[in-house]
């Protein structure tokens, strides 16, 4: 890999340091007991948007079946973002796995509730709470945060 100087071309992302990196737009990636936390450090405009939906479904073939997507530097949400966001959620469920929500802005809520999405998407109010509900359903009592 190369250095952050060496940014790939815009249609490629270049992971540095668990950073996925595209246009100046990008998010944080990190695993916890198997869970992928991606953190969106902005909106899902543009190509991030597209380069998300990837970065799941390359998460699926991996095997990674967890994911939490945190939206707390999301103030809003599109419809067409809210697409990607649905299709994301069917490919993974339909690999047997789950995408959580967490973090999001009452303006997104709003939306979501409006379109009676929340009663289909899995919503949580922060992490730790999306977390918690996956070592639930596995049963197990801690997560541990792998370097």
């Amino acid at each position: 890999m190369g250095s952050l100087g060496g940014i790939a071309p815009f249609q490629e992302a270049t992971w540095f340091c668990g950073l996925g990196i595209l246009m100046g737009e990008h998010w944080q990636e990190r695993k916890i007991d198997g869970v992928a936390i991606l953190t969106l450090e902005s909106g899902l405009k543009g190509a991030v948007e597209g380069r998300l939906k990837e970065r799941i479904d390359e998460l699926v073939r991996e095997g990674c079946l967890q994911i939490v997507v945190d939206l707390k530097h999301v103030p809003y949400i599109y419809s067409s973002e809210i697409g990607r966001l649905i299709r994301s959620h069917i490919s993974v469920r339909q690999a047997g796995g789950r995408v959580r929500l967490c973090n999001l802005s009452d303006k997104v809520l709003g939306v979501l509730k409006m379109s009676r999405l929340d009663t289909v998407l899995d919503l949580y109010a922060n992490e730790e709470e999306a977390l918690a509900s996956i070592r639930q359903e596995a049963g197990k009592p801690e997560a541990e945060e792998k370097k």
